[in-house]
């Protein structure tokens, strides 16, 4: 399983750029999107509940697939804490998109405290796969990446 896959398992694919798993999208095989640079931006507050959110999904970013994420409470409660500000602060035209996301990353959160932690349930769990897959979802997340990309110093 590629590192990207294990972070996947919780952390919404808007925010696998920010979670620092398996790096840019510029840099991934298959993509065609050249790498780019950009001059040092302001932080904003948005910005910073970007990085915040980032902060709090760094315990299960680098977990793999079958091992359990220890304190699956505290973890998903600063998940959900840092994801209900990045959204409210989110800019007007991808608001929808953040909501769309976290409410996938909600029932991820809600699988792994039912499971105590065990990213198996997750994983093998058709209706978090579906939703991933659905191309709705996936374009939410390519907005919120593109907006985050361009906006952003993260």
């Amino acid at each position: 399983m590629t590192p990207v896959r294990r972070c996947a398992l919780l952390v919404p694919a808007a925010l696998l750029l920010l979670a620092g798993c398996g790096g840019s999208l510029a840099t991934q095989p298959g993509t065609s999107r050249p790498a780019t640079t950009t001059a040092a931006q302001a932080s904003t507050p948005f910005c910073d509940a970007v990085q915040a959110s980032r902060e709090a999904t760094q315990p299960v970013g680098g977990i793999g697939l079958g091992r359990a994420v220890e304190d699956v409470e505290s973890v998903a409660s600063n998940v959900r804490r840092a994801n209900q500000q990045v959204t409210g602060l989110a800019p007007q035209e991808i608001r929808t998109d953040f909501d769309r996301v976290n409410q996938i990353v909600e029932r991820q959160l809600q699988l792994l405290e039912a499971n105590g932690g065990d990213t198996v349930a997750v994983a093998r769990n058709p209706e978090i796969a579906e939703a991933r897959s659905d191309p709705e979802y996936q374009a939410s997340s390519q907005r919120i990446n593109d907006y985050v990309r361009s906006n952003c110093e993260i």
